[in-house]
């Protein structure tokens, strides 16, 4: 079309050509071949499918403000229309013997054979498809080699679309294309009754971009959307970039109306238009299209009987239409939809869904949908929300999320039920108030309690990650009192080096977490941290300033000591190739509440602790020597000290250790190695007075095999061990062929040539024992994904056990997890503990612990979780029965619900769960 308005038509000489190249077919016979058309679908067989979308946060944040894109509006003036019209030949004759391709797909070599019949082989093309992981992989399909009269070919093509032909009964060719897909269903048998895999090879909705997986076995969905890929042409982003218009006929008034028929295809930009016939309308620039319209643009498909074009600002509209959202998984249907100019989508008389297009599991319907791409949400008016076809909700105005884009509204209540507090109703509203801010306030209404509003405020900045958690319960209707919480989260880099960390929490009583629980991400211990510290950190060396108090919410254990402040440093250098130097230096002041306590429990005051070592390593492949000389010097400056002790006390020390080992290996007749290591472990340590030094951070560590070979019997800096003792282990590993161990076994004693006269407690008698008690350990790997460990202690004197884990252990992935421990301490512990996660089925997962006791015959905790998951909705139903503070049981039932793409409903928190080992990383996982 010219500046004046008048078309200005010319031969496409190159297509002209390419069809007078082709000589004429045999006698009788007229083959044809469909034409590929210029900006149509893209050769399927060179797509590359792009691994599908993982689960996000809808609460995630940036640090950094907000960048987006500005969607560019492609227009076309009317006053300087810039349209292209190709009218193509609708049929190519292929050759008489000459090898001929068919369209540009390059799937077909056909060549005429010698009866007059044609002989068509597929070429080995690569087709991008899905290995049961749901990873791209690349593999040759390989098409039909010949064909007969009368038989239809059907490709095994993965993606796409193809032909499909057949001969007619005067010999002509009857060429279609179809949407094809082959999938193997295993377990299935064909018609014959013969087993093995069913091929389907039929997708019905491959019209809506739909392709299945190759193992949809392997999937909770066994398909998705899949854009095709257009080829760039380098006007996608004009401001006003030129029309093509393709068909099969035209015919124009000059300055009036053009009729275009014969198939259409309307290119502007990265807009493509597709319809049976058009009419463009040269003085409004309306255009209107008939017959299986087609629209796409990027992320997007419509498909609708007739639609109605402005070229000049893009709105359309489309009647009894369909659409689908690629990226979002979107799709749905309306009697009309209108495409805006700033390219939102009004859906009137319409629904929505994440569902695949085989299910209508839950759909939500309303007289008036608005889907916005640019800000990633959809509003909805008198909005009808249907499961399974049956309508269970229903709101006058309703918002709602198509991306992972973050916005201000109301999240998805939840409800439960415990015995303590009745029912339990959470409401939850999200406040986006900035890209690295933003706030999360839940009102909860317990039917026994009352109110309690909960909140949780989320900011990021370039050198910090905070979080403020609080909650608010006015006059407890049980207790009589107002409840409150308070949490605060803060991990920050203010400078190079320089590193700052923050974790309170506060309570209004010690029953809080039994009696309400919460929905905020809150730590639960018996002493709940108060905790702020700054370090520096440097190559091997690490400075540190702490201040660590203490909240504890468990009457029957003492408060640990305060630390106002602690500051240490640690840290290590080579002095040479084999020397090394470390150093241990803590100043700490210990203090705590004293009402209520007595004797050596009151004491308070500071300490001083300097430990420099210096350590030789002499190494060769089958034995290694390692001597360590350190000094450990400590000294108190303490108040309210026990009468008759030194308020200054101090300990000065040497320690002296040599650890030896030799490394002997076999071949096994499998191929894989077995080795046998002797070690051999002398210690040296001083028994120094240490009556009077309080007891501020101290512990005996539990006897292991590990322990024989330790420098000090106790944790912390309180006590130094005394000790004249040499330790011997023996150890065995098994190899496989690939260096992977399978198996150890260790067994080792430790031989005193002295009292062991420090104790934890000073009035407990000195250890004279003349040698330990036998500590084993063994590892079995039974397979790649499960192991069995077992450590034990036995009396020295007749080998009865005294102490005994065993844990059993399978983790193969996120959903397939078996967790089983036993532990025993003579005359104080027994119990078992149990966890699982495990689907059932594709769809089905079930997850549980159970913790009992052995010796006094009880279950301390019972939970059970039971769950769902479809393509597009999952469900979770948990219970749990448990023993509270007071040796009284407590049950509670969970139910949630999450339609995916809308939101999850439901029960109340449900944080017990995380308990089950591998619970909390499967949910992580899924919520990235």
């Amino acid at each position: 079309m010219s500046k004046d308005g008048e078309w200005d038509c010319s031969v496409n000489e190159d297509l002209v050509n390419q069809v007078e190249s082709s000589t004429q077919p045999p006698s009788g016979e007229t083959a044809q071949s469909p034409v590929e058309e210029v900006a149509t679908e893209a050769n399927p067989s060179n797509r590359t499918v792009p691994a599908p979308p993982t689960r996000v946060s809808s609460k995630a944040i940036s640090a950094e403000p907000e960048q987006k894109q500005q969607a560019t509006t492609a227009t076309r003036p009317s006053t300087t229309p810039n349209t292209t019209v190709t009218t193509s030949a609708a049929i190519r004759r292929p050759a008489t013997s000459s090898q001929v391709t068919s369209n540009q797909s390059g799937v077909w070599d056909c060549v005429a054979g010698p009866n007059g019949e044609w002989l068509c082989n597929g070429e080995q093309t690569s087709v991008a498809s899905k290995n049961s992981g749901g990873t791209e992989i690349n593999q040759q399909v390989a098409q039909p080699a010949a064909v007969s009269p009368n038989t239809p070919i059907v490709t095994n093509e993965v993606l796409g679309s193809e032909w499909q032909c057949s001969t007619s009964a005067t010999g002509d060719w009857d060429c279609h294309k179809v949407n094809v897909h082959a999938i193997a269903m295993p377990g299935r048998t064909g018609s014959s009754g013969a087993s093995g895999p069913l091929y389907i090879t039929e997708n019905p909705y491959s019209h809506l971009d739909w392709v299945y997986y190759q193992n949809p076995q392997a999937q909770q969905c066994s398909g998705r959307y899949l854009e095709p890929e257009f080829p760039v042409m380098g006007d996608e982003h004009l401001e006003n970039p030129p029309m093509y218009l393709e068909a099969g006929q035209s015919s124009t008034v000059i300055g009036g109306l053009t009729t275009l028929q014969g198939g259409v295809n309307v290119r502007q930009g990265s807009k493509r238009f597709s319809s049976s016939s058009a009419e463009l309308d040269q003085v409004t620039n309306k255009a209107r299209l008939e017959g299986n319209v087609s629209f796409r643009e990027p992320g997007l498909l419509m498909l609708s009987d007739t639609a109605q074009v402005d070229t000049s600002t893009s709105e359309a509209i489309f009647n009894n239409a369909q659409y689908v959202l690629h990226e979002e998984g979107l799709r749905g249907r309306a009697q009309r939809i209108i495409r805006l100019e700033d390219e939102r989508l009004r859906l009137e008389q319409g629904d929505y869904t994440y569902c695949p297009p085989y299910s209508e599991a839950w759909q939500l319907s309303s007289d008036n949908i608005v889907l916005n791409k640019e800000e990633g949400y959809g509003e909805a008016e008198d909005a009808v929300l249907r499961i399974a076809g049956i309508p269970v909700l229903y709101t006058p105005y309703f918002t709602f999320p198509i991306d992972d884009t973050r916005r201000s509204g109301f999240l998805y209540p939840s409800a439960g039920y415990s015995k303590e507090s009745g029912v339990d109703l959470s409401v939850p509203y999200y406040f986006n108030i900035a890209p690295n801010l933003d706030d999360t306030l839940t009102t909860r209404y317990l039917s026994d309690r009352g109110l309690i509003l909960e909140n949780e405020l989320r900011y990021l900045n370039p050198w910090s990650d905070n979080i403020l958690n609080t909650a608010y319960m006015p006059d407890d209707d049980v207790l009589g009192d107002n409840r409150w919480l308070l949490g605060v989260e803060h991990k920050g880099t203010f400078a190079k080096h320089w590193h700052s960390e923050i974790d309170y929490t506060a309570v209004s009583d010690e029953d809080y977490f039994d009696d309400l629980g919460t929905n905020l991400e809150i730590s639960r211990q018996d002493h709940l941290d108060k905790r702020a510290q700054i370090s520096y950190l440097r190559d091997n060396w690490v400075a540190r300033i702490k201040v660590h108090d203490y909240q504890t919410i468990d009457s029957s254990s003492k408060a640990p000591y305060k630390r106002l402040p602690q500051l240490t440093l640690k840290g290590e250098e080579a002095l040479s190739e084999n020397v090394n130097f470390s150093l241990n230096a803590d100043i700490t002041r210990f203090d705590r509440n004293l009402a209520g306590l007595t004797g050596s429990d009151r004491v308070i005051g500071d300490r001083r602790h300097l430990m420099p070592s210096l350590s030789y390593l002499w190494q060769t492949p089958g034995s290694f020597i390692k001597p360590t000389l350190s000094l450990w010097s400590s000294s108190y400056s303490l108040e309210n000290q026990v009468a008759g002790f030194s308020e200054s006390p101090s300990v000065n020390a040497h320690i002296l250790s040599i650890d030896s080992g030799l490394i002997f290996e076999r071949d096994l007749d499998n191929g894989g190695i077995q080795t046998l290591e002797p070690r051999l472990f002398a210690l040296h340590v001083p028994h120094k007075d240490q009556s009077a030094i309080p007891d501020f951070d101290a512990s005996e560590l539990d006897f292991s095999y590990a322990s024989l070979f330790r420098r000090n019997r106790f944790s912390g800096l309180d006590r130094l061990g005394d000790t004249q003792q040499l330790s011997l282990g023996l150890s065995t590993r098994f190899i496989g062929q690939q260096g992977v161990e399978k198996a150890s076994f260790s067994i080792g004693q430790a031989y005193y040539f002295a009292d062991r006269n420090v104790q934890l407690d000073s009035t407990k008698p000195a250890e004279t024992d003349s040698q330990s008690d036998i500590a084993t350990e063994a590892v079995w790997y039974l397979s790649p994904d499960m192991r069995i460990s077992w450590d034990a202690v036995f009396d020295h004197s007749d080998f009865d056990g005294k102490e005994s884990n065993l844990r059993l252990r399978y983790n193969s992935d996120l959903n397939h997890r078996f967790d089983f421990s036993y532990r025993y301490e003579e005359s104080s512990r027994e119990q078992t503990d149990l966890s699982f996660i495990w689907p059932v089925s594709r769809q089905w997962t079930t997850m549980g612990r159970w913790l009992y006791d052995l010796q006094d015959e009880e279950s301390l905790e019972t939970s059970l979780g039971l769950e769902y998951e479809s393509c597009c909705w999952t469900v979770n139903f948990a219970g749990r029965r448990w023993l509270d503070d007071t040796d009284q049981y407590d049950t509670g039932i969970f139910l949630n619900f999450t339609l995916k793409g809308l939101g999850s409903f439901g029960s109340g928190s449900s944080d017990f769960m995380n308990d089950i080992i591998g619970y909390k990383e499967r949910e992580e996982h899924y919520e990235k």
